[in-house]
């Protein structure tokens, strides 16, 4: 309903290939397993999504203050869908839950130290990773310029991506 354009490629493939869905509780933590059979090794590969009504979005005061600059789709997710939607061994491979996002400016980027802070075509300062792979790369939203879902993908170890849009990436990802 509110992301079926963005994740067709995510939906369909659940349509395939989810073989159950089920509520998991974690202390106080509500959330969805989902139990997907893998296309290509047959093997279960266990998906969570996290209950949007758990989303502490009022703890995490810099994405708080920058909430209502985020594209619409990227909003809904996280208030009516999931909070985060991740491969649960590793909790990545998918959008993070609102409490793992990176906010870029909290860390040090050899790749800045390498391009030049004046080559990077966005502000840290503004910038959030919504998605990671668990190596080191991350979808990254620039809540300064992000119309029509623009995104970069920023890694660790090499230069980054400009210009992308966000939910082809994900989607793709996912």
């Amino acid at each position: 309903k509110y992301l079926e354009k963005e994740l067709s490629n995510t939906i369909t493939y659940l349509s395939k290939f989810l073989e159950d869905v089920e509520l998991m509780k974690i202390g106080d933590t509500i959330s969805v397993l989902y139990s997907i059979k893998s296309n290509k090794t047959g093997r279960i590969l266990y998906y969570e999504g996290g209950n949007p009504l758990d989303s502490p979005r009022q703890q995490f005061d810099q994405l708080k203050k920058d909430w209502n600059t985020l594209p619409k789709e990227i909003r809904n997710f996280y208030t009516y869908l999931h909070n985060g939607f991740y491969y649960y061994p590793n909790k990545s491979m998918g959008l993070d839950a609102v409490e793992n996002i990176t906010y870029l400016d909290d860390y040090e980027w050899e790749v800045i130290e390498e391009i030049g802070s004046e080559n990077i075509g966005i502000n840290v300062k503004t910038s959030y990773g919504f998605f990671s792979n668990g190596m080191g790369s991350y979808v990254v939203i620039d809540t300064n310029d992000c119309h029509n879902n623009q995104a970069v993908l920023w890694s660790s170890k090499e230069g980054p991506k400009y210009n992308l849009n966000f939910w082809d990436i994900v989607d793709e990802w996912i």
